[in-house]
């Protein structure tokens, strides 16, 4: 009789552990499913986009959107390409670009800073900084920078 009882132990105790094991199993591919989509979806959120007709227009490269200031205000940085061509595209301040939001049909165009009176110097990182008018943008959708007829989509807002 114990034999019989020490084979049913056995058998229940390597039915737990199978379970046991195939549980934990489970737990760790939802685990390294999950971490793989976060790891995608941010390197997908950052990734800049880039308009060659607006490098050669403006004379700069556009690299950075971000809501700050408690959402208040949106910067938008710059890499300057050309100092000649981001000289006068920055002295323009009755015509700077517009911000759209892609998600909702809200945008803005205030500046409330620009670095005038100065050279800009090639390979020098600048920005704008834009009054975000009723939360034209949002952190984590897609913005679009409009300057007259050049279009830069799908523009991350960090």
């Amino acid at each position: 009789m114990s034999n019989i009882i020490s084979t049913v132990a056995r058998r229940a105790g390597r039915r737990w552990v199978t379970v046991i094991l195939v549980g934990a199993a489970v737990v760790l591919a939802g685990v390294a499913g999950t971490a793989y989509a976060l790891v995608k979806s941010d390197a997908q959120s950052t990734t800049f986009p880039q308009n060659a007709q607006i490098e050669q227009q403006l004379g700069v490269r556009f690299s950075r959107v971000a809501v700050v200031g408690d959402g208040g205000l949106v910067t938008v940085t710059y890499v300057v390409l050309d100092s000649e061509k981001a000289s006068r595209f920055q002295s323009d301040v009755a015509h700077p670009p517009s911000l759209y939001s892609e998600s909702r049909h809200r945008t803005t165009t205030r500046v409330s800073l620009m670095k005038q009176g100065h050279t800009l110097r090639a390979g020098q990182t600048y920005y704008l900084v834009y009054e975000n008018t009723h939360g034209a943008l949002r952190h984590g959708e897609r913005a679009s920078i409009v300057e007259g007829t050049l279009r830069l989509e799908h523009v991350p807002v960090l």
